[in-house]
């Protein structure tokens, strides 16, 4: 049994898959790779056929026509590892993971939630006011190294109350790492870990539901990539919203019912309160607890091209809650806003400040070079994690 599986599903984007699939088999011996692979060619089993270590690389062919929610749930029913970590076909993890995964099996450790102080920018990602000022870099600011227990119940209650935000400091599968027991156990009691139209939202919310032991790393574990196709380049470049059934993300979920409760639009807010809800009615949640009006809120000031279908949302929840409480609820949700775009507007602004304290290191090609930088970068520094 591999100490890890590495599950990576990819659908017609064989330029990053094939490099975070060849960076993640220069890990270990001790690890199984596992690639669902929808797309319409067959170039990824090709490329790997006669690879050095395809005995420790499953790729999978589902079918065509898939949802990305089917692909996740695939490649999950592949792997036989101790612990599963997804990850994007564009992203890379570092070498400490290994370390992490024997400490969390020794400790029983559940699952271990990572914070993200290095990203990495694929050559043709695209800012939608600074170009390509971020192609090709890896893009590093400090972290403390602190391995702490994880407060999965404050963490719920928080995403709960700025619903539309995604689910912020959960646990995640996703980018994350959990315990095959434990992925286990979630299927058995809810049929599957993914589920929504968004399948890293949905399983972090069993996931929180489920786990009882654990923490969070603040180091540089899993690094996501930011490519041209990807869902952050699209929303980086402003493209990453419009119609929901026209999307073609939305288009592979067939007989899809929509929740009139969530504007029905496809952007980052909408796809994340549609797979979040669902999943909180999963594990029996208090509806009443669910902050609505914070995404009526953001719907309403940052996609105002769709204000009738936010309007159409915000009635029924009128209709459900009484005209006075959701009149205080936007209210209060204005303000609330307010205040985190001051909040993250300062962050930049300090962050402008402070540039010496990020380190960019540029002229990196893909995740192969981006990992050797970053491991060369972690060696020199000798930051270390705190157990």
């Amino acid at each position: 049994m591999p100490l890890i599986s590495f599950i990576v599903p990819t659908h017609n984007r064989f330029k990053y898959a094939v490099k975070t699939v060849a960076s993640l088999l220069s890990i270990s011996d001790d690890i199984e790779v596992i690639v669902s692979d929808t797309s319409e060619d067959n170039l990824l089993s090709d490329f790997f056929n006669e690879h050095e270590k395809k005995s420790q690389l499953k790729i999978i062919r589902p079918g065509q026509g898939l949802s990305v929610v089917d692909n996740f749930n695939s490649g999950l029913s592949q792997a036989t590892g101790e612990y599963l970590v997804f990850l994007g076909d564009d992203d890379f993890v570092c070498e400490p993971i290994l370390d992490i995964a024997h400490w969390a099996k020794a400790k029983a450790v559940e699952s271990i939630k990572f914070t993200f102080p290095v990203n990495y920018f694929w050559p043709d990602f695209k800012h939608r006011t600074k170009g390509d000022h971020f192609s090709g870099t890896l893009n590093i600011i400090r972290y403390t190294g602190i391995m702490e227990k994880h407060d999965i119940d404050a963490a719920l209650k928080e995403a709960v109350g700025d619903f539309g935000r995604g689910v912020l400091d959960l646990p995640r599968a996703y980018s994350g790492m959990i315990s095959k027991k434990l992925a286990d156990a979630i299927v058995a009691r809810h049929g599957s870990l993914f589920g929504g139209v968004s399948p890293d939202i949905y399983s972090s919310t069993l996931i929180a539901s489920m786990s009882q032991k654990a923490y969070k790393l603040d180091y540089p574990i899993v690094i996501p990539g930011a490519s041209g196709a990807s869902t952050s380049g699209q929303s980086a470049t402003g493209k990453h919203t419009g119609g929901l059934r026209d999307n073609p993300h939305i288009g592979a979920f067939k007989d899809l019912i929509w929740d009139k409760r969530i504007p029905e639009f496809y952007s980052v807010p909408t796809v994340w309160s549609f797979s979040f809800l669902k999943a909180l009615e999963q594990i029996g949640y208090d509806y009443k607890k669910i902050n609505f009006a914070r995404l009526y809120t953001r719907c309403f000031i940052y996609y105002p091209q769709y204000y009738r279908l936010s309007l159409a949302s915000f009635s029924k929840y009128v209709t459900e809650v009484g005209f006075f409480s959701a009149s205080i609820n936007i209210s209060t949700s204005l303000f609330s806003e307010s205040l985190w775009v001051f909040k993250i507007l300062g962050k930049r602004i300090l962050r402008n400040k402070n540039i010496e304290k990020q380190v960019i290191i540029n002229g990196l090609s893909d995740v192969v070079e981006a990992k050797n930088a970053l491991d060369k970068y972690i060696v020199e520094n000798n930051i270390n994690i705190k157990w």
